[in-house]
């Protein structure tokens, strides 16, 4: 979707209204897609993506509140769409669906907020 160097830009508002629709959905939900690699390159370049990453965690604290609303409103969706499928069995796949999507969210939202965390701490 990126390149390292694209990362930046993203930030601007105005350039992620030119994005298409699909990569507006990506950037909306994925957390990490304004971070760097800092895992390759020479160490000086990691350590710039490091540092570039340790300043934009705040970022994820956006992704931490979104993904929150996303799992609790899956979550809640569950007991009604039980109910419905009580009456009618076709109801049982969109309640899985929901216990699914909700499960995927409140692992994202502790990976999300574990990542915030680790990139809180120094390294020595």
């Amino acid at each position: 979707m990126r390149q390292d160097g694209d990362v930046e830009s993203l930030l601007i508002r105005e350039r992620r209204e030119r994005l298409p629709l699909p990569q507006q959905l990506a950037l909306y939900l994925h957390p990490f897609a304004l971070f760097k690699d800092a895992s390759s390159g020479p160490p000086p370049a990691r350590e710039r993506a490091l540092s570039y990453n340790r300043s934009m965690r705040w970022v994820l604290v956006h992704y931490i509140r979104r993904w929150v609303m996303i799992a609790a409103s899956l979550f809640l969706a569950i007991a009604p769409t039980e109910a419905l499928a009580a009456q009618a069995k076709f109801f049982i796949i969109p309640a899985a669906a929901f216990a699914v999507g909700s499960s995927i969210a409140v692992t994202v939202t502790v990976l999300t907020f574990a990542v915030y965390l680790l990139l809180g701490t120094k390294r020595e």
